[in-house]
């Protein structure tokens, strides 16, 4: 190892120790990673997908050196099947060569490491756009890459998307612990359900609103009083979505 590898290798483990050990957000721990990924393999872009089991895609969840319309936090991954088929599959740290995307500004090649959260694949981080060949072929850099997925699912673990599911009326709902429990490997429900959470959002706020619609029912609240409590966590959510806007 020369005296620059050395000098970057330092780097990103302080980084990713500041990244684990001062309190963050989800999306400033996540953004974080993004921006270390970019140093490691001295490329443009980077971004971290997320994978939507229900609409058997990926989601954007952080991304830096990508300007494209097509390509946004937050929104679905619009790619060409071929493409989309090659990230689905993917198992291991992968590079892939050029595609004809339907992204302008995607550079090729990609090299992409899947990010498994406690056991389960939940989606992949990528990195593009090299400055220097030379530098995303060096076995150094990749072997520092595939440590920076681990640290990924321990920030997720440890954020607050995660902490929500350790909440009292989250493990105390029966539907939600019914469901986890079907599908948790190992019988660790509160596990699964935040699996659940990453990978399938959705899922787990439908099973919330059932379960909060049966807890207010079980205390004796009519049915209009449940509509005027989803009214009011409704105009909470439109309140909300205003200010951030601001």
């Amino acid at each position: 190892m020369n005296s620059s590898d050395l000098e970057t290798t330092l780097e990103i483990l302080e980084v990713l120790a500041e990244a684990l050990t001062i309190p963050r957000s989800l999306d400033e721990g996540l953004d974080k990673i993004v921006s270390i990924t970019c140093r490691l393999m001295e490329t443009e872009q980077a971004a971290i997908l997320l994978i939507d089991e229900q609409q058997q895609n990926f989601i954007i969840r952080s991304a830096c050196g990508i300007d494209s319309p097509n390509f946004k936090v937050g929104q679905p991954l619009v790619l060409p099947e071929r493409l989309l088929k090659i990230l689905w599959r993917l198992q291991n740290l992968h590079q892939i060569n050029w595609i004809e995307a339907g992204i302008e500004e995607l550079k090729f090649p990609i090299i992409a490491m899947p990010i498994h959260f406690r056991g389960t694949r939940i989606g992949h981080l990528l990195t593009g756009g090299s400055k220097d060949a030379s530098k995303t072929k060096s076995p150094l850099r990749r072997n520092m890459l595939s440590l920076l997925a681990p640290f990924i699912s321990l920030i997720i673990e440890n954020s607050k998307a995660a902490d929500l599911l350790s909440q009292r009326f989250a493990l105390s709902s029966r539907e939600l612990l019914k469901a986890a429990e079907q599908e948790a490997k190992d019988g660790d429900a509160a596990g699964q359900l935040m699996v659940q959470r990453v990978r399938n959002p959705v899922k787990v706020v439908r099973l919330l609103a059932e379960s909060f619609h049966r807890e207010l029912a079980t205390a004796g609240f009519s049915p209009g009083q449940i509509t005027i409590a989803a009214a009011h966590l409704l105009d909470c959510v439109v309140k909300s979505g205003s200010n951030s806007n601001a």
